[in-house]
């Protein structure tokens, strides 16, 4: 069997770099830096493989496996010449972005719109003498209300309006634009 070598110095950049950008949307740098070796390898890895691609431990490896099977990103894809499990990258992109989606994006703003509805029951004077008021409350619970609209027409693939946002005029304390005479001075 011949010699295993380690991952080139570019390899490892782009792996690094797919695992800053999944990070970037939420997921843990592991996460895309696992699915990458995986993808970029086109035929299933198994954990030690990963283990030894990674160096990290086997139980990041599989804590992390776990998760991303979880979300259906990567999929068991039968057995090693070892016996163990090879995972794949699911080919099926839509269904894998729906799917984290519908998982991890619904829950947020379920989550969102609980805690949104508790500071609703407060009474104004117990909000920390934040001068929240009830308007406000309502335009943030119609803007979750918008987003889980347009996160359900983006999951069954419909046309989204953003409408309900067009009358939300936030005031507050405006930052004068630099006057012409400013902006020249160097």
């Amino acid at each position: 069997m011949p010699e295993k070598r380690k991952p080139s110095p570019e390899l490892d950049d782009v792996v690094s770099q797919i695992g800053d950008f999944i990070e970037y949307w939420g997921f843990k740098n592991v996460h895309g830096r696992i699915w990458a070796h995986i993808f970029l390898a086109g035929c299933g890895l198994d954990a030690n493989e990963l283990v030894r691609r990674l160096g990290i431990s086997k139980a990041l490896v599989s804590m992390s496996i776990s998760e991303l099977t979880e979300y259906d990103v990567i999929q068991a894809g039968g057995k090693s010449e070892r016996g163990t499990i090879l995972y794949n990258c699911n080919p099926d992109l839509p269904h894998v972005i729906a799917n984290v989606l519908r998982k991890r994006e619904r829950r947020v703003l379920a989550r969102l719109s609980a805690a949104t509805r508790t500071l609703a029951t407060l009474p104004r004077d117990m909000d920390g003498q934040c001068e929240v008021t009830d308007e406000r409350i309502k335009k943030l619970e119609t803007m979750i209300g918008t987003a889980a609209t347009a996160l359900d027409g983006l999951l069954l693939f419909k046309d989204v309006s953003f409408a309900p946002f067009a009358g939300f005029r936030f005031e507050g304390k405006k930052t004068p634009a630099p006057s012409d005479s400013e902006g020249q001075k160097k």
